[in-house]
């Protein structure tokens, strides 16, 4: 006998099965130039598609299966089962639908199926709902998802029913029986890292299907280093660490330490005033240098800055969040595996450059035009040394233009100098740390300040306001007293992007990084590729400082420093040196790019990498002040 569960459930299958199809041919279509259209490239992707969508769709159905179980045969077609059977297909329909569309927004940012970072946002729903409000016309949307779905619903709604008997209520238990175990095996069985079974980063985002992405986030956003990676014996880390963090003026204080560290310098202590300029997705490949030819020149004044600083025209991101860029530039840390630390519990009270610059007198302060709770960022720096200036403690009148994520830049800047000028009339050295807001969708921002309408030019507007907002901090600032002595740090929290065909898209880690202080460095540029890690201790290089070091990164201008540096997509960790990529994987996998590299050379760059990656992943014991 057919099965009757099977003929019940086919209809919701058919349909669901359909739109996602015809949606991974959209995005198939739609990424043309990116895609690998080899044969069986492409029967790969539509093969993890169609999984994925059957997984999806077993859980989604369960609901509705309890019902198929627990309805007494003499109610089948009845009004019950055809009012309770409509409605839960019309929501089935619009859901998968929405789902879709929904997909399509979180890809126009991320190029990426949902993960963890679609997690985290549902958290913060005040500012994701009125990002999309301002940046999407969400109600003609969803008024088209609802019509579609109606029509759909009323030309298929017939095909729900049968007229095969139900079986006695014992079979149709143990099917349900089989139905749950089938459930059960997937989830034990497949996991969402398994499925990236190609290289190419576009065709493995496409084949995953958006609510099996979107759950397994949920459930799988950490993943210990240790159960999952690559490991190595820890002695054997801890002697490859120390040769690559030492140098002639380095001195490890133990073994039973780690890689604690104390750096002298042979030059006096220069106190000066620090403000690290976080760049919400400042891409180098904005700078003017960088672009095509038929490009619109959009950061006047960072170009400029970059032949008036000490220019690294090399630097990668860790990460592609600003969580990830505060980690980097506050703890000196790798990227391990799944939420940045600042997002992780027990994140009190570690060693960072606040710790650093606290114990030399400065006055550590944190400044952001939006909320601060959004990413845990409020606890991070209070817990860390940092007195916090969120807008939420913004006095009134200090805000004069606001999108869905918080004040513009023109507002955080002022901010940023009035609470210098406090620090610098208390006779108080200052640390401050600012995260920029405008180059961030809706990309809006005051009229009148560039020659790009908000929203209408979009990215290149969000940048070129940036820029503009930028240029006439430092010009005000250039007016103040402390100006001379002070160190301005420009560097992006990550690039507007991070995908593209390889499994970690170098490029699309490529940020700018420059120390602008006129009155206490000579310009210099730097091509070497150095990373987002080495930050922190290339300013206490120039600050000529002695301290404890318990970073991952290195002094880049330092005669010992040694090019190389790390990055992350989610749950893949790379290290790059001497243009060889080593890419570790969950499930202890590892990859290489390019794939015709020397076998002696992926050695050291894969027992390197592991060293660092294995290591770093003890944060809790390396970092606890």
């Amino acid at each position: 006998m057919k099965s009757y569960l099977i003929r019940r459930l086919l209809p919701f299958f058919v349909f669901m099965y359909a739109v996602e199809f015809g949606f991974t041919v959209y995005m198939l279509a739609a990424n043309y130039e990116k895609v690998d259209w080899s044969a069986w490239e492409l029967v790969k992707t539509l093969a993890v598609m169609s999984l994925t969508t059957l997984i999806s769709f077993l859980y989604m159905m369960i609901p509705y299966v309890l019902f198929l179980l627990f309805l007494p045969r003499k109610r089948q077609n009845g009004l019950l089962d055809k009012i309770v059977s409509v409605s839960f297909y019309g929501i089935f329909v619009y859901v998968s639908l929405f789902e879709e569309v929904a997909s399509l927004v979180f890809w126009d940012e991320f190029s990426a199926a949902f993960n963890f970072i679609a997690v985290d946002y549902l958290v913060y729903t005040h500012e994701v709902i009125s990002n999309i409000c301002q940046s999407y016309p969400v109600i003609p949307i969803l008024l088209a998802v609802l019509i579609v779905a109606i029509l759909a619903v009323s030309f298929t709604c017939k095909y729900l029913f049968t007229n095969m008997d139900a079986p006695v209520f014992v079979k149709r238990f143990s099917h349900v029986a089989v139905y749950g175990l089938v459930c059960l095996l997937s989830y034990a069985t497949v996991d969402i890292s398994d499925l990236e079974i190609g290289k190419n980063h576009y065709n493995n985002e496409i084949a995953k299907e958006g609510t099996y992405s979107l759950f397994s986030a949920f459930l799988k956003n950490e993943l210990s280093y240790d159960g999952f990676y690559i490991t190595g014996d820890d002695a054997e880390n801890l002697e490859i660490l120390q040769d690559k963090l030492g140098g002639k003026n380095v001195t490890f204080t133990s073994p039973q330490n780690g890689i604690r560290r104390f750096i002298r310098s042979e030059k006096p202590e220069n106190r000066a005033n620090v403000i690290i300029v976080l760049m919400e997705s400042m891409s180098s490949l904005f700078l003017n240098e960088n672009r095509e030819s038929w490009m619109r020149l959009i950061t006047p004044n960072l170009s400029r800055l970059s032949e008036e600083s000490i220019f690294f025209s090399r630097t990668y991101a860790t990460g592609t969040r600003s969580v990830r860029g505060i980690e980097a530039l506050t703890l000196g840390i790798p990227p391990l595996p799944g939420m940045s630390i600042v997002r992780r519990q027990n994140n009190e009270n570690l060693y960072n450059i606040g710790s650093i610059f606290k114990a030399k007198g400065y006055e550590n302060k944190w400044i952001y035009g939006g909320y601060g709770y959004f990413d845990n960022m409020n606890h991070f720096f209070e817990n860390n040394g940092f007195e916090v200036l969120d807008r939420k403690r913004w006095e009134k009148g200090e805000v004069s233009f606001v999108n869905a994520w918080g004040a513009a830049d023109e507002d955080t800047f002022a901010k940023v100098i009035k609470e210098a000028d406090k620090s610098f009339a208390a006779g108080k050295p200052f640390l401050t740390m600012v995260l920029t807001i405008s180059n961030h969708r809706p990309y809006t921002y005051p009229e009148g300040r560039i020659d790009l309408k908000p929203k209408v030019s979009k990215r290149e507007g969000g940048v070129k306001y940036a820029d503009y907002a930028l240029g006439k901090f430092l010009d005000d600032a250039s007016r103040k007293p402390w100006f001379d002595n002070t160190v301005f740090v420009l560097v992006a929290d990550h690039t507007a992007g991070a995908s593209g065909d390889a499994e970690i898209n170098l490029e699309e880690h490529h940020i700018p990084l420059m120390f602008y202080a006129p009155k206490l460095f000579e310009p210099k540029r730097i091509d070497m590729p150095i990373s987002q890690l080495d930050v922190l201790p290339t300013l206490l290089g120039l600050l000529n400082f002695d301290y404890e070091s318990r970073f991952y990164g290195q002094d880049a201008l330092s005669p010992d420093y040694e090019s190389r540096f790390f990055v992350s997509n989610y749950q893949k960790l790379g290290y790059v040196k001497d243009s060889v990529d080593v890419i570790l994987k969950p499930v202890r996998k590892y990859s290489v790019e390019p794939e015709t590299v020397a076998e002696d050379i992926v050695r050291r760059n894969l027992r390197e990498a592991v060293a660092f990656y294995q290591q770093a992943s003890d944060w809790v014991h390396n970092l606890k002040e």
